[in-house]
């Protein structure tokens, strides 16, 4: 049983390699060191990757940060303008105010100078009522001159109070508009360093991301890189196969008998696949079939592998003599085990659609050393 064990594990990597060949232009050593080269590059550009987005999650938290703070400041612009409005129409208010004060300053003057006529005024001196015509006049006199006197200090002193209150509302109104200019002035000024340091912020988050879709195309690069790797190691083994597979002998073609009974469908070679809808190598032939119908094996020989496969659903595979393997897939049920030997024409399973399978039928295959052969080469 032991000297089957080689075959079958080539006979399974075979099944899994792809079928297009081209021209082999290196070892499947270096291919290998170069997928886990690529490997490793890809591990630390993701490692990488994981720290520029953690920098770049930091980036936009103090983005936000800075954010509040400017909207924290344009709500201080914004009472401050509404500061400066309120002091321009209290300061407009008291503008009116003091042009009230001025007219009243007018009037007052005119009334002063209406009352302080010089001429008169002079003419009624402190010696008058000695000098009157008869004491009568002289009181009366010496009465107007007490009466014009005494209203011309109190209108003075009006007119002085007048004044010193137009000067407070000029004052107070100037006073409150240039507080309010100068809030603005340094609101404004911190905003200017708040966009400042928003803009280097939001330089440095574009320079963070353009080095994460960077480091992305690099790791798809790297990916990309073990993808190619990979299938020039499956086509470097491929090639090994078919230099070393032996080619049909008389002994080895011959005794096959059909598997199962049934029309053959879908033929050997290049062919749309019915699931997929590319254009694949087709491996085997299809022969239809209804469910549960017997499967035979198409020549004695030793059960190399007897099991589920993804894409061939229950499958068998039977070691013949001169390394020639047959291939019995989408069973319904296996009737045969691993390491069981088969004669010609032995029940070894049953008709079904498992695996990539559109209805009922067998996908026959004939392999020599791993290399798939169109089955009519040897079936009857």
């Amino acid at each position: 049983m032991k000297r089957h064990l080689p075959a079958a594990l080539l006979v399974m990597a075979a099944l899994s390699l792809p079928t297009v060949a081209f021209a082999v232009t290196d070892s499947i050593r270096d291919a290998r060191d170069r997928r886990e080269e690529a490997a490793d590059q890809e591990a630390s550009a993701a490692e990488e990757l994981d720290l520029i987005e953690a920098e770049d999650l930091e980036v936009a938290e103090a983005l936000d940060a800075l954010d509040d703070y400017v909207s924290l400041q344009m709500a201080k612009i914004a009472s401050a303008r509404q500061s400066i409005e309120a002091a321009e129409a209290e300061a407009t208010l008291r503008w009116v105010e003091a042009g009230s004060v001025d007219k009243e300053i007018v009037a007052l003057r005119l009334q002063i100078q209406e009352l302080a006529v010089d001429a008169y005024v002079q003419s009624i001196r402190p010696g008058t009522l000695l000098e009157a015509e008869d004491l009568t006049a002289g009181i009366r006199k010496s009465a107007i001159l007490k009466a014009v006197t005494g209203d011309r200090g109190d209108l003075i002193e009006q007119f002085r109070s007048l004044e010193s209150d137009r000067e407070d509302i000029a004052r107070f109104a100037d006073t409150a508009i240039v507080d309010a200019e100068r809030q603005q002035r340094e609101l404004e000024a911190s905003l200017t360093i708040l966009d400042q340091r928003i803009v280097a912020q939001e330089a440095a988050q574009d320079e963070l991301r353009q080095r994460i879709l960077d480091y992305e195309e690099e790791i798809r690069q790297f990916e990309r890189e073990q993808y190619r790797m990979a299938i020039l190691i499956d086509t470097l083994i491929a090639e090994e196969l078919r230099a070393s597979a032996p080619d049909f002998t008389s002994e080895s073609a011959s005794g096959f008998i059909m598997p199962m009974e049934g029309r053959i469908g879908s033929g050997f070679g290049s062919r749309v696949h019915p699931i997929f809808g590319t254009v694949r190598q087709h491996n085997g032939v299809d022969i239809g079939c209804v469910t549960d119908q017997p499967i035979w094996a198409a020549k004695a020989g030793t059960v190399l592998f007897a099991g589920w496969r993804n894409g061939f659903g229950n499958v068998v595979l039977i070691e013949h003599q001169g390394s020639v393997v047959t291939v019995y897939a989408h069973q319904n049920q296996v009737l045969v085990s691993t390491g069981h030997t088969v004669s010609t024409g032995e029940l070894i399973g049953k008709c079904g659609s498992t695996g990539w399978s559109t209805g009922p039928h067998l996908h026959f295959e004939v392999r020599v050393g791993g290399e798939a052969r169109d089955p009519l080469l040897v079936l009857p």
